[in-house]
């Protein structure tokens, strides 16, 4: 940890603008600390973060009769907040996001997190958000931002082509596959495999990237240099799955379904053991309240950062749209991605849609809603995450009832 933040991205003053565009007369001061409602962090953690709470505005002068607004420290900056609101409004709207997510969560049959990082409150909302869940696809967004990181640095063009050969097929979803028909390889351009990457979920493309960005230990170098402590990733696709199904990885298994058939080969009480396993700890575990605050940060920087390439980038991805998407209001937007896991019998594992909701008016709620084990089948999975997204179109129009009408 970095002080009592998860993803210690710096916040500045000129990044304001794009996190709300309405046009308030008074101010809130939020800090880089984001609150846990749920207390599930370490004791440590939160007398951490009990030392760096904001403090309390003084009261105003009678006379006066002005809005006491604080006085932004290094630690804080001012953003618009609600036109003629009462102080108490944005409280009221929290809480009442905090009690639909609790009602959802407790509804729902298996273990999900949910985080959602507000706006005009620096806070996290959610369930579980400290705890590390698998996150299978969703970990394509630090292979692709480690590769961002070094076009960044000059140390990769997106124009490179890289070569795609049949020792580079994996398992599962893998659409770009088709071009290696009739061929022992082709070339395709980093961007292209980007674009492959988080947009389609493809696992060839994002192996290939993983390899070009220098393999696992690389990226965990990136996050390591990030100060994450709440983010792992994985051995690589091939070795992930192979762990999760009972398997040793072995090369044949990249021929046509030899994957699948070998697994089909494992005793059921194995593979429930190599899930328990995984489950209990996952390879590729990350909190959801660290990725929703790393989605903030990167929403703060310029249109050259890294972060700020990587989402637009997702603002493209078509997967999962009976999830999150399908909750949204008219003029809302989702740049987000998708991840999901191995089923076994009726267990569903890693049922996940992480992002950045865009509300009419440009207010950002960063979303994170990741289902590590259900029985539940897919109406009821993604009916969880629908219905985060309208608990929290419900709380901006609660505390911004204008947003709809400035699309």
């Amino acid at each position: 940890m970095f002080g009592n933040r998860p993803f210690p991205f710096p916040i500045t003053r000129s990044l304001i603008g794009g996190i709300c565009l309405a046009t308030a007369i008074t101010g809130i001061t939020v800090t880089a600390n984001a609150h846990d409602p749920s207390k599930e962090r370490p004791i440590a953690e939160k007398q951490s973060a009990a030392k760096t709470a904001p403090a309390k505005p003084k009261a105003s002068k009678p006379a006066q009769q002005k809005p006491n607004v604080a006085k932004p420290s290094a630690a804080t900056f001012t953003i618009p907040s609600l036109e003629n609101k009462p102080a108490n409004a944005q409280t009221a709207a929290d809480e009442k996001l905090r009690n639909d997510v609790d009602a959802l969560w407790k509804k729902f049959p298996g273990r999900a997190g949910i985080a959602i990082y507000t706006p005009f409150s620096d806070d996290i909302i959610g369930r579980r958000q400290t705890e590390r869940f698998p996150q299978q696809s969703v970990s394509k967004l630090w292979v692709a931002l480690a590769i961002l990181e070094q076009e960044a640095a000059g140390k990769l063009s997106l124009d490179k082509q890289v070569r795609v050969s049949r020792d580079d097929v994996v398992v599962f979803s893998q659409p770009i596959k088709r071009y290696l028909s009739g061929k022992d390889y082709f070339e395709m351009p980093v961007s292209e495999l980007l674009a492959h990457a988080i947009n389609a979920s493809d696992n060839l493309a994002n192996s290939v990237l993983l390899r070009v960005a220098g393999g696992p230990q690389a990226i965990n170098q990136m996050l390591d240099r990030r100060k994450v402590q709440s983010i792992r990733f994985g051995p690589g696709e091939v070795l992930l799955q192979s762990a999760i199904a009972g398997l040793n990885w072995q090369a044949e298994y990249r021929n046509g379904n030899a994957f699948k058939e070998q697994r089909s080969r494992i005793s059921l009480e194995k593979r429930r053991a190599a899930l328990d396993s995984y489950l209990a700890s996952p390879l590729d575990g990350a909190a959801p309240g660290t990725i929703v605050l790393a989605l903030k940060r990167f929403g703060e920087r310029g249109p050259n950062d890294p972060g700020a390439k990587l989402l637009k980038l997702m603002a493209g991805t078509y997967t999962g749209k009976s999830r999150l998407r399908s909750g949204l209001a008219p003029g809302w937007s989702l740049a987000h991605k998708t991840g999901t896991g191995q089923v076994l019998g009726s267990i569903s594992t890693a049922v996940n849609d992480v992002g950045v909701m865009k509300a009419p008016d440009g207010c950002r709620y960063q979303v994170a809603v990741m289902i590590a084990e259900t029985r539940a089948g897919k109406d009821v999975t993604n009916g969880l995450m629908q219905n985060v997204a309208r608990a929290v179109v419900r709380h901006h129009r609660q505390i911004h009832p204008k947003a709809e009408m400035t699309s």
